[in-house]
């Protein structure tokens, strides 16, 4: 039996157990991460004793509640610990559809019991299981010729905190800051690094913070959450960064999630790296 559970009734410790069960495991639906995200606006749909989750992050407009996917949360959808029949997991998309949806992802693991039915959306994942001379052979001619030309007196350094980070999204692209949601990244990258899952790197030149990048490192996946650098510079500085992370993580059992990008230039820039195409559904009610 599929039932609607309040955030606020929620047994927080069987959802957090369920979830780190979870064969399809993300930190965009911890608890914790919704709550920063969406001011703890957001339901879940349980099965039976949590035997699988559902978070649903809402809105209100004008009275009016509908299911809105927050940024920086790329995929939700169905938690569950072992392989779901696919009856289970329609079931849960027949629950959604009952509702108004503005846009709701659902995660890779549950796009094969879904798709075709519903658009696709591109994420790109790189394996770290790999030698890493080996692998930088294998790079693009353009990738291997920037690493080999090296950061020219630059200098990567990680950061106990993401001061820098967060200064350098705000100065440096006025243009689309309501898209950055400055005003949620910030305390959830401080809530990411309180549970020690935070990395910030930053690249340092001429000393001062010309790049920087803030990574999640959850489960097995380390996951690029947002990049930031100084609007005149023409070095690709995102390119060492990349590098120092796969360099860092190799044969250690991670996988560097890229979150992948609809922009066609974002997509090449991690294809260079050799990324994997993932694909996960999304869906919207016809009002939106």
């Amino acid at each position: 039996m599929i039932k609607k559970i309040k955030r606020s009734a929620l047994d927080l410790d069987k959802y957090s157990a369920c979830l780190q069960r979870a064969i399809n495991y993300r930190v965009y639906a911890e608890y914790w991460y919704l709550d920063t995200l969406t001011d703890s606006q957001w339901d879940c749909l349980v099965l039976n004793d949590y035997e699988a989750i559902m978070p649903l992050p809402y809105q209100k407009k004008l009275g009016i509640k509908f299911i809105s996917q927050p940024t920086y949360c790329q995929q939700l959808g169905v938690f569950y610990a072992n392989s779901f029949p696919q009856e289970i997991v329609q079931l849960f998309y027949k629950e959604i559809n009952h509702q108004l949806v503005r846009y709701y992802t659902f995660n890779e693991e549950n796009t094969q019991y879904l798709a075709p039915n519903l658009p696709q959306k591109v994420n790109q994942i790189l394996n770290l299981n790999v030698e890493y001379n080996q692998y930088k052979k294998s790079l693009r001619k353009n990738r291997k010729q920037e690493l080999n030309k090296g950061l020219q007196g630059a200098q990567i350094i990680y950061s106990e905190t993401a001061q820098d980070f967060i200064a350098l999204l705000k100065t440096e692209y006025p243009a689309i800051q309501k898209q950055l949601a400055l005003d949620k990244l910030h305390p959830l990258v401080q809530i990411i690094q309180q549970k020690k899952l935070g990395i910030t790197i930053n690249i340092i030149e001429n000393q001062q913070v010309v790049a920087s990048s803030f990574y999640i490192k959850s489960g097995n996946r380390l996951i690029q959450l947002c990049n930031a650098k100084k609007n005149n510079s023409i070095f690709n500085y995102n390119t060492f960064i990349v590098d120092h992370m796969i360099q860092k993580f190799n044969q250690q059992g991670f996988i560097l999630d890229f979150e992948g990008s609809s922009i066609k230039g974002i997509q090449d820039f991690n294809a260079s790296f050799r990324a994997e195409k993932k694909t996960f559904v999304h869906c919207k009610s016809p009002l939106f």
